[in-house]
């Protein structure tokens, strides 16, 4: 019976967590210059300008994402949840079991996927993830207390 019960959990996960019909998805990322218009961009004498201004100030506004945000526009929440286990451990978990020295390691574990850490249930991976953005979702869920 019990392992009647993982089987169909383990499909459950996957189909909820991505393991559904194909679908293509765009990448999560908020690296969009606001100053262009999809489509609409014209060439100017002050374009080189403006585009180098940007790249100068991009650094800065890496840090600044709302990774609350990307998990709101991602399928996070099919598994996890602020304060309560549901496929995959609560937000409230992670950061206790985890610090800020983890980030970088966290943020792959998105991207890649993977099992172990929480059970056998595995994590579907997010490979159109930009690394930025896995990163600012992690800050996010570490800050859940």
């Amino acid at each position: 019976m019990k392992k009647a019960v993982a089987i169909v959990s383990l499909i459950a996960a996957g189909y909820a967590c991505g393991g559904g019909p194909a679908e293509v998805k765009k990448p999560i990322s908020s690296n969009v210059n606001p100053q262009i218009d999809e489509g609409h961009a014209t060439a100017s004498a002050s374009a080189p300008a403006a585009s180098a201004e940007t790249t100068a100030a991009a650094p800065a506004a890496a840090p600044g994402k709302d990774g609350k945000a990307l998990i709101a526009g991602s399928d996070c929440l099919a598994c996890h949840n602020e304060t309560n286990k549901l496929v995959g451990p609560s937000y409230a978990e992670v950061a206790k079991k985890y610090k800020e020295a983890d980030i970088p390691k966290l943020a792959k574990k998105i991207i890649d996927g993977g099992a172990g850490s929480w059970g056998e249930i595995p994590m579907s991976p997010h490979p159109s993830l930009a690394p930025d953005d896995a990163e600012a979702m992690v800050k996010y869920i570490l800050s859940v207390k």
